[in-house]
C-alpha cells in the first residue's frame, strides 16, 4: 500500500543520500480537464501515457472534488512536479506502480516522456499473454530471467515472428520497430519489449473478419493476442471510427422526477441495496417531494437471486428501464460491486451468420474426435509446434511433453485438445460468468473431449436456438425455457423449483459451448460481446451513454479482505465464486469480475469510486448481528444520501418564496394548467404520427370545416374504431383548412385524472382562449359560470383568428357533474369551429344529438386495402416479416374485427411469433374482447395468475391509474399473490442460502412489476397525473375486459376500492407512513437554507390522497369513515382547499348524498361553503374563520332535548372543535359574525369579460339584461343561468365600419321587453333589443337623464336633473313625443338612488284622460 504525505507530515525518515533512487517524473496537469487530450470514447485513456496516467492515479489532488471554484483554480494553475495529497490506493494498484517504475528507472528521463503505453497496461494484463511473450523474449535477448531449452527459444522466435508479420500487415510494424531501437538502449530493451507485448493484450480488440479468418495462418493464440495491436503503435496510433459519445444533458427534458438506477451483485450485495431501500429512500423521497418533485429509486434485482425468465428478456428489461433512468438530469447510475461475479444469462438472438459459425467449429472438432485411430494422435503430436499449457502450481506456461514422453515419466494426464491455445487465450479475453451458487460451467473443463462430447454440444445449440426467418435479417433465437421445461411454468411449487433447476443446468452446458468455440469462430471481441451478463451490459449503458459519466455515475466497491481465509463458511459462496464442493476460489469467474472491475475504472474516475473495506462475520455480512456490519451500512447510507442529495440541489430550479402566498398560489396553478395544456399537444402529435387509415373521413371533416362554423362536427365509432387518431389529426390539420391565424384548443378526456372532471376541461379551455383573446379576463371556477364564460370568449373570434375546440372521448366524463354536455349545445359564434368525438351508443353521443344540431361523421370499418397497408408498415417498421400462413391468419383476423385499436393488439400478438412456430398454436379470435382475454390468460400463465389478477383489478379501479409504488403495496395486500410470490418465484431460494432475513426482503419484488409491464407492452402507458407519474391503460376497452373477468361482483369492487382507501388513510404504511402518505409535504425555508427555522413554509400537497381517498371511501360503501375522515376533518378540508379548489370539496360532498338517508350535516355544510367560495377561493386559510362565523350560533344552540339523545347535527361539533386548533394561524371569532345558512340563498352568473356598469330586470322576472364596461348587452335566462342574447352597442361609422360605446349607467326594459333605453353621462337612446337597431337619440341636453317606464312600458319618461324638464315618449308609435314641459315640485324630486316620483296616479287614469281628450277632439 503506498501512501504519500503532504506538508511535511508524516514519520521520520532517515537520509541517506547514497542510497537514494531519484525518479524524475515528466510535468502533469493539475487537472484533467487543465490540457484537453482527444480520447476515444470506448477507450478514454488509450492515448494517455501511462508514466502520466499512474501519476494522476495515485498522485493527484483530486481526490475529492471540492466544488467549482477549486476546480477553476485549477485549471488557471499549472504546476510542475507538484506535491500529491494524501491517499491510498488499492494492492493491485500499488503493485502495478512498482512494477511500472521499476522499469522506468532504468530509462532516461527523456525517454521516459516518449513512451506511450497505455494507461493501466499492467493492471488489465492478463498473466498467460505476458508469461509467453517475456520468456520468449527472455531467451532471444538473453537478458535474464526464466531460460528454457533450445526447442523452447527456437519457439519463441517462430512466435515473436509471427507477431512482428502480423504487425507489418497493418502498417504499424515499421514505424514501431524504428520507435523502438530510437528509444531503447541496453537492458531497457527488455522493458520496452515487455511493455510492447502487453499493449497487444488490451480491451480495444476488434473482431475478425470472414475472410481474415480463412486467410490468416498463424497460431490461434498469437491471433487473439494481438488484435488489439493491429491499431496502434508507441508513436503513431490509428483509432477506430466510431459515434463519439455525445453530451446529451442538455436534449433532457424537463421532468419534475428524479430516478436513481442501483445495479450489483443479484446476492453479493443485497446488504447494501437494502439498507438504502429502507433507510435512505424514504429520505430522498421526503426530501424531493417538500420541493415538488418526484423521486424513483430502481432496485430490479432485490428481492430475487437469478436473472432466470421465461423469454429471457432480463437484459433489454434492465436497459429499458436504465434508459428510462437517465432522462433525468442528475446522478442516476450507481454501482455496488463486490468480489462476487454476475450470474450469466444467455444471448437471446444471435446472427446468423456468427451462430452457423460457431455451429462449423462445434461440427469440425466433433468430426476430429471420431478418429479414434492411435496414428492421429501420433500425427497430432508430431504436427503440433511446442504446445504451451498453463501449470497452475507455477503460475506460468511450459511446454507440453509428447505422449512418449508422458508415458516415459508416468504422467497419466490425458492430452490437452487441439485447439488448447485458443482456449488459453480466451480465458484471457472473454467475459464469462459464474453460474448461480458455484456451479460448474460444465462441458469437461480441461478434461480430454471426445466426440460424443462435442456430438452433444451440437445437439444441445440446435435444441435451444431455432432461426428465426421473420426476423429480418433472419437471426437464431433462444427459445423460451418452458419449450424443453415445462414444469418451469408449473402452478405446483416443486414442480416449478425443478423446472428452474433444470434450466440452470441446461444454460450452464450452454455457456460453456459458446465459450469454448465462440472466440474460435467470431474472434475475441465478437464472442465478448456475445456473451456478456446483465451487469456487464449495464455498466456499458450507464457509464457510457451521458457525457461526462462523473456527473451521473458512481460506483462503491466493497472489499472483505478475510474473505479467504473464511471460504469454508457456508455463506462465503454467497459473496464469491468457489469451486463445486470445493473451498477454492474459481479463478476464472474471479479474473472475469477482475475485468468488470478495471473496466469500472477505465470508464469512471476514480474520485467516483468509492472502496469501503469491512470485516467477515459469522453469517457473512450481516448489519442485523453484527455491529460493525451496521456501522459499515450506515455510514454507506450516510454518503449514499449525500451524494444523490447533492446531484438534486443542482437539477432543481428553487427559489426562496418573497412572494404573497395568494401570489404564490396563482403562479403555481397557471404553472399546473400549462403543464396540463402540453401533456394534451404531446399526446396529440404521437396520436397524428400513428395516423394512417381514414383518409376519406378525414376528407369529409375538412368539407364540414370548409361549408361553415356553425355547427359541431362529432364523430361517431365504436369502441377502438380511431376515433382518438382521427380526431388528433384533423385538429392538426385545420390551420391549414381554415384562413387566418387558427387557434386550436385540444383536450383528450381521461388522458389525466384532470380531463376527466367536465368543469376542469371548461375551465381549461377557457384559460387558452383568454391567453388568446382577452389576457386580463379573470376565469370562473363553477361550472355554471365557466360554461357561461366560454361561449363569451368564443364571441371574440374574428376572421383574422378562428378558433377551433377538439374534445375527444366526451363519453369518458366522470361522474362528479354526471358527464354534462349541455354546455355544448348552444349555438356557435361565428368563426369558431368544433370537433368532438364519443363512442356511438353512449349517453353524451345521444344528448348533443337530442339538444344540439351536429355534423354527423361515422367511422366506418378498415377496408381490406387499409388492412393489408396497416401491417405491412408495421412490420416494415420492426424489421419483420410472416410466414404466408401466419400473415393470412392475422389478415384474416383484422378482417373479422375492422378496428385500429384491434389491428394494433392483434399485430403485437405476433411479435412473438418465430418462423419456426407451430401453425396449430397460433391462435387469433376474431373478437377484440376475446383477444383481450387471451392476452390475459397467457400473461396469467407466464407470470402468475394472482399477480395478473391483482395488477388488472388495480389497474381498472383506480382513479385515473396508479403509481408503481401503490401498485406493488396493494399487490402484497392480496394473500393470492404473497402466497404465489414466495412459491414460484427465486425468493425463498434466496433466502435459505443467504444471511439476509426474509422480512428484510419486499413483499413483492418490483422487477415482478416490471416483468408484466413490459410483457403488456402498449396496452400500458405511463403519464404525469396528480404531481406524480402513473400507469393506465391505454385503452378503456381493456380495463372493462379485466373487470369483466376479474370484479364481477359488486361487493369484490368495493373490496378492492377499500384497499385503496385502507392504503391512502396509511392503514398499512408502516413506519414511513407520514412520508409516502401525509396531507402535505412542508418544508420550512430556513431548514432548507441550513439555517435554523424561519417560520415561512413551502407546501407541497399530496393530491393523490386528497383526490383518491374520497373517490374510494365513496365507492366501497364507506360513508362514515368518509363523514369522519373527509368531510368534517378540517385538516382535509383546509389542504383540500388550498391544494386544490373548495370546488373540489362540494364535488365530495355531492358524492355523499344518500338518496334513502338524510344527512343535516351535509347540507348545512354545504351552504356555509356555497356562502363562502368567493372569499376561499381567494384565501383558503380562512376556511377557520368562515366555519366558526357562520356555525357558532347553530352548534352552541344544538343541545340533546334530554340526557342520553342525540344531538341534531352529529359531526359539525367535531369540525368545529377542530377548527379552534387550526394548523395554520387563523383568526376566530368568538361567536356568530357571518351570515348563518338556511336564510336567502343566491347564486352567480358569468359572461361578461369586464365589470357590469347597469342591470334591468324584465316583467316576468326570469331574465335580466345587463351591460358591461366594454359596451355589451347581454339577456341572462335565471331559471338555466346562461346568456340567452347578446348586443353590442355601437354606432355605424361613414365608411360602414361600428364603433362601440362606453359602456351604459343606466337600463331600462319598455314595451314588454322588447326596448331598451339606455342611459350614458348626458346621452340616451333607445334601441330594439333583438336587433339592436337605434330607434331614438338625444345627446344635446346639458343634464343627465334619469329615465322609468309607464302605461306598462307603453311610456317613456325621461326627467332631466337641473333643468327639471320632463319629456314623454311614446313606444307605441316609434318613439314618438307627446310632450316637453318644466315642473315644479314643491319637495327636491331626485332622491340619493337617483329615481324620481311623477305621478301618484295609475295608468287607467291617465288612458281616461287621453279617451277624455280624443273625443273632445272629435267632437269640435
Amino acid at each position: 500500500m503506498w501512501t504519500y504525505y503532504t506538508k511535511r507530515i508524516g514519520p521520520p525518515k532517515k537520509k541517506n543520500r547514497e542510497n537514494i533512487e531519484v525518479t524524475n517524473f515528466p510535468p502533469i496537469y493539475n487537472d484533467s480537464t487543465s490540457k484537453p487530450i482527444k480520447q476515444d470514447h470506448r477507450d478514454k485513456r488509450q492515448t494517455v501515457p501511462t508514466t502520466e496516467r499512474l501519476q494522476q492515479l495515485f498522485f493527484s489532488n483530486s481526490l475529492a472534488d471540492h466544488g467549482p471554484i477549486e476546480r477553476k483554480i485549477k485549471v488557471q494553475k499549472k504546476t510542475v512536479g507538484r506535491k500529491a495529497s494524501q491517499g491510498k490506493v488499492n494492492e493491485e494498484t500499488a503493485l502495478a506502480i512498482k512494477r511500472h517504475l521499476k522499469g522506468l528507472r532504468h530509462l532516461a528521463p527523456e525517454t521516459q516522456t516518449s513512451l506511450l503505453v497505455d494507461n493501466d497496461v499492467l493492471s488489465q494484463l492478463r498473466h498467460q499473454t505476458f508469461n509467453i511473450k517475456d520468456q520468449a523474449l527472455n531467451a532471444l535477448l538473453d537478458l535474464g530471467g526464466v531460460h528454457g531449452s533450445v526447442a523452447q527459444v527456437e519457439q519463441a522466435a517462430k512466435f515473436l515472428q509471427s507477431l512482428v508479420a502480423l504487425r507489418e500487415e497493418d502498417g504499424v510494424g515499421a514505424l514501431a520497430e524504428a520507435a523502438r531501437e530510437e528509444a531503447l538502449g541496453g537492458r531497457g530493451e527488455k522493458m520496452l519489449a515487455s511493455s510492447w507485448a502487453a499493449e497487444g493484450s488490451t480491451d480495444s480488440q476488434t473482431s475478425l473478419t470472414e475472410e481474415a479468418t480463412a486467410t490468416r495462418k498463424v497460431p490461434a493464440a498469437a491471433s487473439a493476442l494481438n488484435e488489439g495491436f493491429q491499431q496502434r503503435g508507441p508513436k503513431i496510433r490509428t483509432r477506430r471510427d466510431s459515434t463519439k459519445t455525445q453530451d446529451v444533458t442538455h436534449g433532457l427534458p424537463k421532468q419534475r422526477r428524479f430516478m436513481v438506477y442501483i445495479c450489483g451483485g443479484y446476492r453479493d450485495t443485497v446488504p447494501e441495496r437494502q439498507a438504502l431501500r429502507e433507510n435512505v429512500y424514504p429520505r430522498l423521497y421526503l426530501y424531493c417531494k417538500q420541493r415538488g418533485y418526484d423521486f424513483k429509486m430502481v432496485d430490479l434485482r432485490l428481492g430475487i437471486s437469478d436473472p432466470v425468465t421465461e423469454h429471457h428478456d432480463t437484459v433489454e428489461l434492465h436497459l429499458e428501464t436504465l434508459r428510462n433512468c437517465q432522462k433525468t438530469a442528475t446522478a442516476n447510475f450507481f454501482i455496488f460491486a463486490g468480489q462476487k461475479h454476475e450470474v450469466p444469462t444467455l444471448p437471446v438472438q444471435i446472427s446468423r451468420r456468427a451462430f452457423e459459425s460457431i455451429l462449423a467449429v462445434v461440427e469440425r472438432d466433433r468430426k476430429k474426435r471420431s478418429r479414434r485411430r492411435s496414428q492421429a494422435y501420433d500425427e497430432l503430436a508430431f504436427s503440433s509446434q511446442s504446445t504451451m499449457t498453463h501449470s497452475d502450481a507455477g503460475n506460468s506456461f511450459a511446454r507440453q511433453p509428447s505422449p512418449d514422453h508422458q508415458a516415459a515419466e508416468g504422467d497419466h494426464r490425458p492430452l490437452a485438445p487441439q485447439g488448447s491455445t485458443t482456449m488459453i487465450s480466451n480465458e484471457a479475453t472473454v467475459s464469462r460468468t459464474s453460474l448461480t451458487d458455484g456451479e460448474e460451467e460444465g462441458g469437461g473443463g480441461g478434461l480430454t473431449r471426445g466426440w460424443a462430447d462435442f456430438d452433444r454440444d451440437l445437439t444441445l445449440l440446435q435444441a435451444w436456438y431455432k432461426l428465426d426467418e421473420n426476423h429480418v435479417p433472419p437471426v437464431y433465437r433462444l427459445l423460451p425455457v418452458s419449450t424443453h421445461h415445462p414444469d418451469f411454468l408449473s402452478r405446483d411449487a416443486q414442480r416449478r423449483r425443478r423446472g428452474r433447476k433444470a434450466w440452470r443446468t441446461s444454460c450452464g452446458q450452454l455457456w460453456a459451448v459458446l465459450r469454448r468455440s465462440a472466440p474460435e469462430a467470431l474472434g475475441d471481441e465478437e464472442a465478448s460481446r456475445l456473451l456478456r451478463t446483465v451487469l456487464d451490459c449495464e455498466v456499458d449503458q450507464g457509464l457510457s451513454a451521458l457525457s461526462p459519466p462523473e456527473e451521473f455515475c458512481h460506483c462503491y466497491k466493497r472489499i472483505i479482505p478475510d474473505l479467504l481465509y473464511n471460504l469454508r463458511s457456508e455463506h462465503a459462496n454467497t459473496y464469491i465464486d468457489l469451486l463445486k464442493g470445493q473451498t477454492e476460489v474459481n479463478q476464472t469467474h474471479n479474473m472475469a469480475h477482475q475485468r468488470l472491475i478495471n473496466n469500472i475504472h477505465r470508464k469512471l474516475r476514480h474520485t467516483n469510486i468509492y472502496e469501503r473495506n469491512v470485516g467477515w462475520g459469522k453469517k457473512g455480512l450481516s448489519p442485523k448481528h453484527n455491529r460493525s456490519h451496521l456501522f459499515y451500512t450506515d455510514r454507506l447510507c450516510s454518503h449514499f444520501q449525500r451524494t444523490v442529495t447533492s446531484s438534486l440541489n443542482r437539477a432543481m430550479e428553487l427559489s426562496r418564496a418573497k412572494e404573497p402566498f395568494d401570489v404564490r398560489r396563482r403562479a403555481a396553478s397557471r404553472e399546473q394548467q400549462r403543464e396540463e395544456m402540453m401533456r394534451h399537444i404531446r399526446h396529440a402529435h404521437a396520436l397524428e404520427k400513428q395516423h394512417v387509415f381514414r383518409q376519406a373521413v378525414l376528407e369529409d371533416i375538412r368539407a364540414a370545416v370548409e361549408s361553415g362554423p356553425r355547427k359541431p362536427i362529432l364523430l361517431l365509432g365504436e369502441a377502438g374504431w380511431g376515433k382518438s387518431t382521427t380526431l388528433a389529426k384533423a385538429a392538426l390539420l385545420m390551420p391549414q383548412w381554415i384562413p387566418g391565424d387558427v387557434r386550436v384548443q385540444l383536450c383528450f378526456v381521461e388522458l389525466t385524472a384532470e380531463s376527466r372532471n367536465v368543469r376542469l376541461v371548461l375551465r381549461s379551455m377557457c384559460v387558452q382562449l383568454a391567453q388568446t383573446y382577452s389576457s386580463h379576463t379573470h376565469i370562473s371556477e363553477p361550472l355554471a359560470l365557466l360554461a357561461s364564460e366560454l361561449h363569451t370568449l368564443l364571441g371574440l373570434a374574428s376572421a383574422e383568428r378562428p378558433a377551433v375546440i377538439a374534445l375527444d372521448a366526451l363519453d369518458e366524463l366522470s361522474e362528479e357533474h354526471e358527464g354534462d354536455v349541455s354546455w355544448l349545445c348552444s349555438p356557435l359564434p361565428p368563426h369558431v369551429y368544433v370537433l368532438l368525438s364519443a363512442t356511438t351508443n353512449s349517453t353524451a353521443a345521444r344528448d348533443l344529438q337530442k339538444q344540439a344540431e351536429m355534423r354527423v361523421i361515422h367511422l366506418p370499418p378498415l377496408t381490406p386495402e387499409e388492412v393489408t397497408r396497416g401491417l405491412e408498415l408495421r412490420l416494415e417498421a420492426d424489421s419483420r416479416q410472416l410466414r404466408p400462413q401466419q400473415r393470412q391468419l392475422l389478415r384474416q383476423a383484422c378482417l373479422a374485427c375492422p378496428s385500429p385499436l384491434f389491428l394494433e393488439a392483434a399485430y403485437v400478438e405476433t411479435r412473438r411469433w418465430s418462423s419456426f412456430s407451430a401453425q396449430e398454436s397460433l391462435v387469433l379470435p376474431g373478437d377484440l374482447a376475446k383477444l383481450y382475454e387471451t392476452l390475459l390468460s397467457r400473461l396469467e400463465r407466464e407470470h402468475g395468475e394472482n399477480l395478473v389478477r391483482r395488477a388488472g383489478e388495480l389497474l381498472s379501479l383506480s382513479r385515473a391509474g396508479i403509481t408503481e409504488d401503490e401498485l406493488l403495496v396493494l399487490l402484497a395486500r392480496d394473500s393470492g399473490v404473497r402466497r404465489e410470490v414466495d412459491a414460484f418465484s427465486s425468493r425463498r431460494h434466496m433466502s435459505a442460502s443467504s444471511s439476509h432475513s426474509e422480512d428484510s426482503l419486499p413483499r413483492v419484488p418490483s422487477v415482478l412489476w416490471a416483468r408484466l409491464r413490459r410483457a403488456l407492452g402498449p396496452h400500458l402507458m405511463e403519464v404525469e397525473s396528480d404531481g406524480t407519474w402513473v400507469h393506465r391503460w391505454s385503452h378503456t376497452e381493456l380495463g372493462r375486459v379485466a373487470v369483466q373477468r376479474y370484479l364481477r361482483s359488486e361487493d369484490s369492487r368495493k373490496i378492492v376500492h377499500a384497499d385503496f382507501a385502507d392504503y391512502y388513510r396509511g392503514s398499512f404504511g408502516g413506519r414511513h407512513r407520514d412520508v409516502f402518505q401525509p396531507l402535505a409535504w412542508v418544508l420550512d425555508e430556513g431548514e432548507r437554507s441550513g439555517g435554523s427555522s424561519s417560520g415561512v413554509k413551502r407546501y407541497a400537497f399530496n393530491l393523490r390522497k386528497l383526490h383518491g381517498l374520497p373517490y374510494h371511501l365513496v365507492h366501497s360503501g364507506q360513508i362514515m369513515p368518509l363523514m369522519n375522515e373527509c368531510l368534517f376533518n378540517y385538516d382535509f378540508l383546509l389542504y383540500k382547499a388550498w391544494g386544490l379548489s373548495v370546488l373540489h370539496i362540494e364535488d365530495d360532498l355531492r358524492g355523499a348524498v344518500i338518496p334513502e338517508k338524510e344527512l343535516l350535516d351535509v347540507d348545512v355544510l354545504s351552504q356555509v361553503l356555497l356562502m363562502s367560495r368567493d372569499v376561499l377561493q381567494r384565501d383558503p386559510c380562512q376556511l377557520a374563520s368562515q366555519l366558526t362565523g357562520r356555525l357558532a350560533q347553530i352548534v352552541t344552540q344544538d343541545r340533546p332535548v334530554a340526557p342520553g339523545d342525540p344531538c341534531k347535527f352529529s359531526h359539525l361539533h367535531t369540525l368545529l372543535a377542530q377548527c379552534q386548533r387550526s394548523s395554520l394561524p387563523s383568526l376566530v371569532p368568538s361567536f356568530t359574525c357571518l351570515l348563518p345558512p338556511g336564510g336567502l340563498m343566491y347564486s352567480h352568473v358569468a359572461g361578461h369579460m369586464s365589470p357590469v356598469t347597469a342591470i334591468a330586470a324584465c316583467q316576468d322576472g326570469s331574465q335580466v339584461l345587463t351591460c358591461s364596461q366594454e359596451g355589451t348587452l347581454r339577456l341572462w335566462d335565471l331559471n338555466k343561468g346562461r346568456v340567452v342574447h347578446t348586443l353590442t352597442l355601437g354606432d355605424e361609422d361613414d365608411d360602414g365600419s361600428s364603433s362601440t360605446l362606453p359602456a351604459a349607467d343606466t337600463l331600462t326594459l319598455c314595451l314588454e321587453d322588447t326596448l331598451v333605453a339606455v342611459t350614458r353621462a348626458h346621452h340616451l337612446e333607445v334601441r330594439e333589443l333583438d336587433s339592436g337597431d337605434l330607434l331614438y337619440s338625444e345627446s344635446e341636453s346639458l343634464d343627465v337623464p334619469v329615465v322609468t317606464c309607464a302605461a306598462d312600458g307603453q311610456l317613456l319618461v325621461v326627467f332631466f336633473d337641473g333643468s327639471q324638464m320632463v319629456k314623454v315618449f311614446d313606444l307605441t308609435d316609434s318613439c314618438k313625443l307627446l310632450c316637453c314641459t318644466s315642473v315644479t315640485l314643491e319637495s327636491e324630486p331626485i332622491h340619493k338612488d337617483h329615481s324620481v316620483l311623477l305621478s301618484r296616479h295609475s295608468v287607467k287614469d291617465y288612458q281616461q284622460q287621453q279617451q277624455q281628450q280624443q273625443q273632445q277632439v272629435s267632437s269640435e
